[in-house]
């Protein structure tokens, strides 16, 4: 059981030396992901303001190529009926002509419109484009800062990991299960009894309970705070 004390211990000790040096980073690597996805979402912005506009370009040349075409067809039955030699004829080419008309009242309409919502539509394009490019230097100088903490603590870091690897390897299950449950809540698991008082929350540990942790011969659990309490011998001899 001794053993396992001192791995328990140990893990803390990894997992604290990890904790810190994943603190240097901040809130970096969060803000980085997050630019990246912003990014992301404007580029695409910007993709859909294009294809909006082409599509808007597209159906506006289309509906004053219709609008022409109906002008000429409406000259054109003006001068059909003035050969018309009856009333229902003259009528048909006037409905016809007004059909004309109002197709061409309607897209104009629509044009007016195209125009108006391809104007808010380069207006938000310009806007994405300029939130672009800051973001694109914004997001360079945090890389950058990033790049650095990483390459200031990624080879320490992976020493402690590989070491924690290992470590796991000789903690059982249900240990391990209550370290981590404990960790969750309380951010350090395993807390060496020092003045007589759990080095966790500076509770004072009752003096039998005291000599009991001092045999290291099985888990106790400080009944203030919950953690595991290993005596200073284990702290004494346990180190990275």
């Amino acid at each position: 059981m001794k053993s396992t004390l001192q791995s328990l211990y140990l893990l803390q000790l990894l997992d604290t030396e990890l904790d810190e040096l994943r603190e240097l980073r901040g809130d970096l690597p969060e803000t980085v992901n997050t630019m990246e996805e912003e990014l992301k979402m404007v580029e695409q912005r910007i993709e859909e303001c294009d294809e909006a506009l082409k599509k808007g370009a597209v159906e506006r040349s289309q509906m004053e190529k219709e609008s022409l075409e109906l002008i000429a067809k409406i000259d054109k039955y003006k001068g059909q009926q003035l050969e018309v030699t009856n009333n229902k004829e003259y009528d048909a080419l006037t409905r016809e002509m007004e059909t004309a008309e109002s197709t061409i009242a309607s897209h104009e309409a629509q044009i007016e419109q195209t125009v108006e919502r391809a104007e808010e539509l380069k207006t938000s394009k310009t806007e994405f484009e300029a939130r672009h490019e800051e973001l694109v230097k914004e997001l360079e100088v945090k890389r950058e800062e990033l790049k650095e903490i990483l390459a200031a603590t990624n080879e320490e870091e992976k020493t402690y990991e590989t070491q924690r690897e290992e470590l796991l390897k000789d903690i059982l299950e249900r240990d391990l299960v209550l370290y981590g449950r404990i960790r969750e809540a309380k951010g350090k698991a395993v807390a060496p009894i020092r003045r007589e008082s759990c080095s966790g929350c500076y509770n004072i540990v009752p003096p039998q309970m005291i000599l009991e942790v001092k045999k290291n011969d099985r888990l106790f659990i400080c009944e203030h705070c919950g953690r595991i309490l290993v005596s200073e011998e284990i702290a004494q001899d346990t180190s990275i």
